[in-house]
Protein backbone atom coordinates (compact mmCIF):
# COMPACT_ATOMS: atom_id res chain seq x y z
CA UNK A 1 0.00 0.00 0.00
CA UNK A 2 1.49 3.59 -1.00
CA UNK A 3 1.81 6.33 1.47
CA UNK A 4 -0.43 8.44 -0.34
CA UNK A 5 -3.27 5.61 0.39
CA UNK A 6 -2.59 5.26 4.17
CA UNK A 7 -3.23 9.21 3.99
CA UNK A 8 -6.26 8.83 2.72
CA UNK A 9 -7.61 6.31 4.61
CA UNK A 10 -6.53 7.91 7.35
CA UNK A 11 -7.81 10.96 6.47
CA UNK A 12 -11.45 9.07 5.91
CA UNK A 13 -11.02 7.51 9.26
CA UNK A 14 -10.64 11.10 11.12
CA UNK A 15 -14.06 12.50 9.50
CA UNK A 16 -15.48 8.88 10.13
CA UNK A 17 -14.57 9.86 14.28
CA UNK A 18 -15.31 13.32 13.38
CA UNK A 19 -18.93 12.50 12.78
CA UNK A 20 -19.55 9.94 15.24
CA UNK A 21 -18.59 12.26 18.01
CA UNK A 22 -20.70 15.29 17.01
CA UNK A 23 -23.54 12.41 16.42
CA UNK A 24 -22.69 11.28 20.24
CA UNK A 25 -22.62 14.38 21.31
CA UNK A 26 -26.14 15.54 19.90
CA UNK A 27 -27.01 12.23 21.42
CA UNK A 28 -26.35 13.13 25.02
CA UNK A 29 -27.94 16.78 24.43
CA UNK A 30 -31.30 15.36 23.35
CA UNK A 31 -30.82 12.51 26.57
CA UNK A 32 -30.29 15.81 28.83
CA UNK A 33 -33.65 17.06 27.02
CA UNK A 34 -35.68 13.93 27.30
CA UNK A 35 -34.85 14.17 31.04
CA UNK A 36 -35.80 17.06 31.96
CA UNK A 37 -39.32 16.01 29.80
CA UNK A 38 -39.05 13.04 32.44
CA UNK A 39 -38.77 15.29 35.45
CA UNK A 40 -42.12 17.28 33.96
CA UNK A 41 -44.19 14.22 33.56
CA UNK A 42 -42.58 13.44 37.44
CA UNK A 43 -43.57 16.61 38.74
CA UNK A 44 -47.16 17.44 37.38
CA UNK A 45 -50.05 17.10 39.87
CA UNK A 46 -53.64 18.04 38.81
CA UNK A 47 -56.11 18.56 41.00
CA UNK A 48 -59.53 18.23 40.42
CA UNK A 49 -62.65 19.17 42.69
CA UNK A 50 -65.82 17.21 42.33
CA UNK A 51 -68.93 18.69 41.08
CA UNK A 52 -70.86 19.63 43.70
CA UNK A 53 -66.79 20.95 45.65
CA UNK A 54 -67.12 18.50 48.23
CA UNK A 55 -64.00 17.15 48.04
CA UNK A 56 -60.90 17.62 45.93
CA UNK A 57 -57.96 15.25 44.43
CA UNK A 58 -54.98 15.56 43.17
CA UNK A 59 -53.31 12.69 40.57
CA UNK A 60 -50.14 12.86 39.92
CA UNK A 61 -48.46 12.18 36.11
CA UNK A 62 -48.62 8.80 36.06
CA UNK A 63 -52.25 8.97 36.56
CA UNK A 64 -52.00 7.96 40.58
CA UNK A 65 -53.86 9.24 42.75
CA UNK A 66 -52.10 11.43 45.13
CA UNK A 67 -54.40 12.75 47.38
CA UNK A 68 -57.92 12.91 48.13
CA UNK A 69 -59.32 15.60 50.41
CA UNK A 70 -62.96 15.19 51.67
CA UNK A 71 -64.40 19.05 52.90
CA UNK A 72 -65.21 19.61 56.65
CA UNK A 73 -69.67 20.33 55.50
CA UNK A 74 -69.40 17.16 53.03
CA UNK A 75 -70.61 14.76 55.53
CA UNK A 76 -73.58 17.64 56.59
CA UNK A 77 -74.54 18.53 52.62
CA UNK A 78 -74.71 14.19 51.29
CA UNK A 79 -75.04 10.71 51.46
CA UNK A 80 -72.22 8.63 51.65
CA UNK A 81 -73.57 7.31 48.13
CA UNK A 82 -73.86 10.72 46.84
CA UNK A 83 -70.08 11.92 48.06
CA UNK A 84 -68.70 8.43 46.79
CA UNK A 85 -70.34 9.25 42.86
CA UNK A 86 -68.31 12.85 43.43
CA UNK A 87 -65.44 11.48 44.59
CA UNK A 88 -65.72 9.03 41.41
CA UNK A 89 -66.55 11.85 38.91
CA UNK A 90 -63.78 13.84 40.28
CA UNK A 91 -60.67 10.76 39.97
CA UNK A 92 -62.34 10.00 36.33
CA UNK A 93 -61.86 13.72 34.96
CA UNK A 94 -58.55 14.04 37.32
CA UNK A 95 -56.70 11.08 35.50
CA UNK A 96 -58.25 12.01 32.09
CA UNK A 97 -57.08 15.38 32.57
CA UNK A 98 -53.42 14.14 33.84
CA UNK A 99 -53.15 11.84 30.24
CA UNK A 100 -53.76 14.85 28.09
CA UNK A 101 -50.96 16.80 30.11
CA UNK A 102 -49.04 14.03 29.93
CA UNK A 103 -49.71 12.91 26.38
CA UNK A 104 -48.53 16.88 25.91
CA UNK A 105 -45.37 16.76 27.25
CA UNK A 106 -44.19 13.42 25.79
CA UNK A 107 -45.48 14.08 22.36
CA UNK A 108 -41.85 15.47 21.10
CA UNK A 109 -40.35 12.48 22.96
CA UNK A 110 -42.61 10.11 20.98
CA UNK A 111 -41.85 12.02 17.93
CA UNK A 112 -38.33 11.67 18.03
CA UNK A 113 -38.54 8.35 19.05
CA UNK A 114 -40.60 6.65 17.23
CA UNK A 115 -38.44 7.91 14.57
CA UNK A 116 -34.79 6.53 15.31
CA UNK A 117 -33.37 3.36 14.33
CA UNK A 118 -31.78 1.47 17.00
CA UNK A 119 -28.14 2.94 16.57
CA UNK A 120 -26.25 -0.03 18.26
CA UNK A 121 -27.18 -2.05 15.63
CA UNK A 122 -26.30 0.38 12.93
CA UNK A 123 -22.80 1.25 14.23
CA UNK A 124 -21.79 -0.83 17.29
CA UNK A 125 -20.60 0.71 20.18
CA UNK A 126 -23.38 3.35 19.85
CA UNK A 127 -26.25 4.24 22.48
CA UNK A 128 -29.24 1.73 22.05
CA UNK A 129 -32.45 3.27 21.22
CA UNK A 130 -34.55 0.16 22.95
CA UNK A 131 -32.79 0.90 26.11
CA UNK A 132 -33.95 4.54 26.07
CA UNK A 133 -37.65 3.75 25.55
CA UNK A 134 -37.75 1.28 28.02
CA UNK A 135 -36.30 3.92 30.58
CA UNK A 136 -38.52 6.74 29.72
CA UNK A 137 -41.37 3.92 28.57
CA UNK A 138 -43.22 3.89 32.16
CA UNK A 139 -44.22 7.81 31.79
CA UNK A 140 -45.13 7.75 27.79
CA UNK A 141 -47.93 7.24 27.47
CA UNK A 142 -49.17 4.64 24.78
CA UNK A 143 -50.76 5.78 21.33
CA UNK A 144 -54.41 4.61 21.94
CA UNK A 145 -53.92 7.21 25.03
CA UNK A 146 -52.99 9.99 22.45
CA UNK A 147 -56.00 9.27 20.45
Amino acid sequence: MQEWEREQIRSANDGLRQTLDSVRTDFEREIGELEDIQAAVSALRIRATTPSGLAKVTIDGSGQVVEIEVFDDAFGRCTPKKLTQEINAALRGGVEAAAQQRAKIMAPVRSVLDGMADLDEVLPGMPSMRELRERFGNSAPDRDEQG
